[in-house]
């Protein structure tokens, strides 16, 4: 839920929840992202040089034995459509949440730095950043094992704040019957 530290929402979408990682269309029709991003009428210097925080919470569901996917990537602005990623990064990764006929919920947070006279972001986030699968036995999600991510990551001309773009992709392994992208927010800290 977003809270009065919140600059930035994206709330309640339907996300993919085939084996396919696509990134959480803008509308159920649309054939482009859903973009979370800092709003128009925040000055620059209100995070440029402070830490900020990027967290998602999105529920999957299957009919059978399947692992629900979650993947946070800075949008460079080069790819545009839901399955191209080449010039993205990639900074969070939540391994496989087995869903075995059932829902479970993710969440996953990042502490996230931008200098402008740099033209730098740099994200980083902790083993335990994210837990799942309330449904039944609550699991803590880690970096090992799983992770196809550089921790931290870095990116390089990231100068405005138009450019501080981010995005959510989903993927659910087997049986996916729905999955929703709850929340993506950035939050002051």
């Amino acid at each position: 839920m977003a809270n009065t530290n919140s600059f930035a929402l994206l709330k309640d979408l339907t996300a993919n929840f085939s084996a396919t990682n696509t990134a959480v269309a803008s509308s159920s029709s649309a054939t482009t992202r859903a973009l979370l991003k800092v709003r128009p009428d925040i000055l620059t210097g209100v995070f440029d040089g402070h830490p900020f925080k990027i967290r998602a919470v999105v529920r999957g569901a299957a009919s059978g034995a399947g692992n629900l996917v979650v993947n946070l990537y800075w949008d460079s602005g080069t790819d545009t459509d839901l399955t191209t990623f080449t010039s993205d990064i990639l900074f969070m990764a939540s391994g496989n949440l087995a869903l075995a006929t059932s829902s479970g919920v993710m969440y996953m947070e990042a502490i996230v730095l931008w200098d402008s006279a740099a033209g730098r972001l740099a994200a980083h986030w902790q083993d335990a950043g994210g837990f799942a699968n309330l449904v039944t036995t609550p699991a803590i999600i880690k970096t090992s094992g799983a992770v196809a991510t550089v921790n931290p990551i870095h990116a390089s001309t990231v100068n405005t704040t138009e450019e501080l773009s981010f995005f959510a992709a989903t993927s659910i392994s087997a049986n996916g019957t729905s999955c929703k992208l709850l929340e993506l927010a950035l939050d002051q800290i």
